[in-house]
């Protein structure tokens, strides 16, 4: 017999409703349930079961309506969305009224009527308003929102749900200290909280998966938050960085691109504009004193089809040093560096050679300084053959360690 959370999401997934009128539908159901069982049992009829959830639901659902536009109407957001969307600008409602006109779409299309239903239609767009009060696409809440839609879309029983929320919990755990970490762990202490009403699973015990990360250092939610928010306008920003190897903060103006976490440290990936350091560049988010967003500097556009992953060959985290080349590097045979390495992508082109005494791996990429602690890290097992900087430098690590160690 189907139990009844089965028999509610059946009957949820007929209606056209919205996700937080699916939840309060949920909670208000919750309610209503004790007394239905306290009537008929703890085991009734699936029949009366799913009679009892149409007859709740034709009382309490409201149903979203569709909303209808002219074929005129569709055109004018279409054209809108293209200019947001895709060429990433920001726009007034006067903008977009000339926009129109310049593109043949002026019925219709004055500064009075677009503002009288424009806006509650760009809502269903993932468009936001910036900090000028213009309206521009979030490119990261509609990537968000994308997601959100294919698991909507994906049916799971109320236990594979709940394994689902713990294996992410500790995930986040390995986050902890991070100011991700609050965001993302508040929204899945409210999805496990919907499920508890269903009672507990006897599925497999998934807190005993742990995710071991590396420990972060603290980053002030100021410093975040104003970087997470300028990301979201495009704004530019001005920074007060402590380099690496420097005691004294700088000031750097940047365009903030992305943040990344890598094995325990955030960076920031930006366009600097200062002189003498334009251009891409990390700035590590522990070393940042303070940020402030520069309003009156013009908005900037990200490059076409941006993606950090096109800027770097390799996969050594997110160092960057733009000059992507060939590395050979030999390993011992038998060695644990050779089996732990063989079975890994390390870069674009890769390759296998077996010798008389071992394997030589090659491949191309541009993070030489993590490639070098990376040989340097399996000691006498690996040995660089190219490029000859490779050879150089881990030659020079290698005869410091010597005298040091004398």
């Amino acid at each position: 017999m189907k139990n009844v959370e089965e028999i509610l999401n059946e009957e949820l997934n007929k209606l056209k409703i919205s996700k937080t009128e699916r939840e309060i539908l949920i909670e208000e159901f919750e309610w209503q349930l004790e007394d239905f069982l306290d009537d008929e049992g703890p085991k009734p009829p699936a029949e009366k079961i799913r009679k009892f959830i149409k007859e709740f639901l034709k009382e309490n659902a409201k149903e979203e309506k569709p909303k209808r536009q002219s074929q005129k109407e569709s055109e004018q957001i279409d054209c809108i969305i293209r200019a947001l969307k895709h060429d990433r600008q920001h726009l007034s409602i006067k903008d977009m009224s000339e926009l129109l006109i310049r593109n043949g779409l002026k019925k219709g299309a004055s500064f009075q009527n677009l503002y009288k239903w424009l806006p509650e239609e760009l809502n269903e767009y993932c468009v936001e308003k910036d900090a000028d009060g213009k309206y521009f696409y979030n490119n990261t809440y509609a990537e968000q929102n994308k997601i959100i839609q294919e698991i909507d879309k994906t049916e799971f029983s109320e236990a594979q749900k709940r394994e689902q929320i713990s294996i992410i919990s500790s995930f986040l755990d390995s986050i902890k200290d991070s100011p991700v970490y609050e965001k993302a762990k508040e929204f899945l202490t409210k999805e496990e909280a919907k499920l508890k009403s269903f009672g507990n699973t006897n599925s497999a015990n998934y807190s005993r998966i742990l995710f071991m990360g590396a420990p972060v250092a603290d980053i002030k939610n100021e410093i975040w938050d104003k970087i997470y928010k300028a990301m979201g306008t495009n704004a530019v920003l001005q920074i007060e960085y402590t380099p690496e190897g420097k005691t004294k903060s700088e000031t750097y103006k940047v365009q903030p691109y992305q943040l990344i976490f890598d094995n325990g440290i955030w960076d920031l990936w930006a366009y600097c504009l200062r002189q003498k350091h334009e251009g891409r560049r990390l700035f590590n988010l522990s070393r940042i004193s303070r940020v402030g967003i520069l309003e009156f500097e013009k908005k900037f556009f990200l490059p076409k089809n941006y993606s950090f992953k096109n800027y770097v060959v390799g996969n050594f985290g997110c160092f960057n040093d733009e000059k992507p080349q060939v590395y050979k590097i030999k390993f011992s045979k038998n060695s644990y560096a050779w089996s732990y390495s063989k079975n890994r992508i390390w870069g674009a082109k890769q390759t296998i050679e077996e010798c008389d005494d071992g394997y030589i791996l090659s491949f191309e990429a541009s993070q030489f300084m993590p490639i070098l602690r990376w040989i340097l890290g399996w000691g006498k097992d690996v040995v660089p053959l190219e490029p000859a900087e490779l050879i150089k430098s881990w030659k020079d690590t290698v005869h410091e360690m010597a005298e040091q160690s004398v």
